[in-house]
């Protein structure tokens, strides 16, 4: 079971991190020590365990690992060991060399430290008593040791700790003392011992000034200023690893406070030192003095633009217009305060949009007696159907090529914007009656929407209003046959925002104008 668990400590001991003193530290430190001796020092079943007290002196060679050298003495008598005699008396002074382990409980900070270690022992028995037999001599053993040290202070520990000496041949089982008188009372000698121990006490840990970590830092290392303006510098400086006074010094126009407040007296480079008064180590920071530019010209505005300088919306599409001012310094800003100005256009906020279409003119009024104009030539799909050719007496049908080619063209456009909303509206001449011709005008707009869904154009998914007026809106005399010709017609056109009203083909009967 023991030594299940020296091989448990020893792979704990490997699975470790790593965290201990400093490097070049060294320990000193007295213990007062229990031991429980090997059974084969109790052949009388009567117990040798004794107190004792001992020193230890440790040097950490790096900041884990401490290489310790211990030695201790006990006294005790041993029961019925030889045969014949009650009891024998003996001093045990054993000595180890161990590797010790420090590992840190919790953060860098804390004042607890777990110790493993193992190493060399030698074991030193004596005490003669005349006339009788007695344990003097020595022998060699394996020595391990697990325990705490707790700081107190910056320079003592509390340390606790337990001990196992392992010795594979010991003295007591050796001839020279196992033939002493008339023997031992044992049945054989011993053939190894293991004793364990328990350690308890305070060690000295001398601080060690570490100066690798002295320095002196400045900051901020550069610094930019006006004559007569300043500029403020924190330094830190490490002595020992204590924090340092520092004291500040400047060269170069200007002087400098034991603050850090600096205050420049002229144009040129200042150098402001920092110095730790005990580790004697300086940091610089530059500061560069220079004087103010001159103010800049005055800014002001030499044109302004409207953009987009030229458009093509359709009816009612809005446009959104941007106002940029140009500037003496060459530079340029958009100007939202610009008033926009459209004869015949809705104007809201930077959008225009126009109702009719046509040639627009859009102007900005910028400030300061500026203006910016733009064009915008709006857009709307329009074409009229008509003659004899195309729409016969009491007949649909569209007939001439350059009308089915403008009708296609209007389809492609539609294709590519199915959100254009179109009116189609149906004519007719005077022949026949009003009924007959209402229906017919409705025929004939239906006739013109057909073809552009054979175009291919999606009248299923846009928004078309279908009209009729029959007779009731003729644009030429009824009572020529050229008139007549025109007034058969239907007539396509887009419109905006402002939906269409109804068609009227309710007309008089009486005093219609009618074929001769």
């Amino acid at each position: 079971m023991r030594k299940h668990v020296v091989v448990t400590a020893l792979v704990a001991l490997l699975a470790a991190p790593a965290v201990a003193q400093e490097k070049g530290s060294i320990e000193i430190g007295g213990f007062a020590k229990f031991t429980d001796y090997d059974k084969s020092f109790e052949t009388s079943r009567r117990s040798a365990n004794s107190y004792g007290g001992g020193g230890r002196l440790g040097y950490f060679f790096s900041p884990k690992w401490e290489l310790e050298l211990d030695g201790s003495a006990n006294a005790t008598d041993v029961k019925g060991f030889f045969t014949g005699y009650t009891s024998t008396a003996l001093t045990y002074y054993p000595f180890h060399l161990r590797l010790i382990y420090n590992q840190k409980l919790g953060s860098q900070e804390s004042p607890f430290t777990w110790l493993l270690g193992a190493g060399p022992a030698y074991n030193r028995y004596g005490k003669s008593v005349p006339n009788e037999p007695g344990f003097k001599g020595s022998d060699f053993g394996i020595g391990a040791l697990t325990g705490f040290r707790a700081n107190l202070t910056r320079w003592l520990a509390a340390r606790l700790d337990g001990t196992l000496d392992y010795i594979p041949s010991p003295n007591n089982g050796k001839d020279k003392i196992t033939t002493q008188a008339t023997g031992i009372s044992a049945p054989e000698a011993a053939s190894k011992n293991l004793n364990l121990g328990v350690q308890l006490g305070l060690s000295i840990i001398p601080v060690k000034c570490d100066r690798s970590r002295d320095g002196t830092t400045i900051a901020p290392t550069t610094a930019n200023t006006a004559p007569g303006g300043g500029a403020s510098f924190s330094a830190t400086a490490t002595y020992c690893g204590k924090p340092d006074a520092v004291a500040y010094t400047v060269s170069g126009p200007g002087s400098v406070d034991q603050m850090g407040r600096y205050t420049a007296a002229g144009a040129g480079t200042a150098t402001v030192t920092a110095c730790g008064q005990k580790n004697k180590l300086c940091s610089t920071a530059t500061v560069n003095v220079t004087a103010p530019p001159p103010p800049p010209p005055v800014r002001t505005m030499v044109r302004c633009e409207l953009s987009p300088a030229s458009s093509q919306p359709r009816i009612d599409q809005p446009v959104s217009f941007t106002v940029t001012g140009s500037y003496s310094d060459n530079t340029t800003s958009p100007l939202p305060n610009a008033t926009i100005a459209a004869a015949g256009g809705s104007v809201s906020g930077n959008s225009v949009s126009w109702s009719t279409p046509g040639t627009k003119t859009i102007t900005a009024n910028c400030g300061g007696g500026l203006t910016a104009n733009a064009t915008a030539d709006v857009q709307q799909l329009l074409i009229v159907v008509r003659d004899s050719v195309f729409f016969n007496v009491n007949r649909t049908i569209i007939y001439r090529q350059d009308d089915q080619t403008q009708l296609n063209a209007i389809a492609k456009v539609l294709i590519e914007h199915p959100d254009i909303r179109l009116v189609i509206d149906g004519h007719t001449d005077a022949d026949a009656s009003v009924l007959h011709n209402e229906s017919l005008g409705l025929r004939r707009a239906q006739a013109m929407k057909d073809f552009l869904a054979r175009a291919g154009a999606p009248v299923d998914r846009m928004t078309i209003v279908i009209r009729t007026f029959g007779e009731c809106v003729p644009i030429e005399p009824n009572n020529t046959t050229e008139g007549r010709t025109q007034n058969r017609r239907a007539e396509l056109r887009e419109f905006g925002t402002e939906q269409p009203g109804p068609g009227n083909a309710k007309c008089a009967e009486a005093g219609r104008e009618r074929r001769p």
